[in-house]
């Protein structure tokens, strides 16, 4: 696997285990938490990523990780890092 694309695999990693869209620096845009995994998703070329990283950006709760369901935001980031960073 390249480095690059396990910097990619990190990130989606990162914002799983840590993010809290409901920390008042995140969910007003006043200090983001996690600005650099989000820039570095950015860069993914599918349509859809970036109505992904929206619903991660404002809705999602990493105190509720272990809920989410397969098929869920970071499993489809996966897929695409998977099919871009082949």
């Amino acid at each position: 696997m390249s480095f690059v694309k396990q910097e990619y695999i990190n990130a989606v990693n990162n914002l799983k285990d840590t993010y809290d869209a409901f920390f008042m620096g995140n969910r007003y845009g006043l200090e983001n938490t996690h600005k650099k995994d989000f820039d570095l998703l950015s860069n993914l070329k599918d349509d859809k990523v970036p109505n992904t990283l929206g619903w991660i950006h404002d809705c999602y709760d990493c105190y509720y990780k272990n809920e989410l369901e397969n098929g869920n935001a970071f499993d489809y980031l996966l897929e695409v890092i998977d099919n871009e960073l082949n």
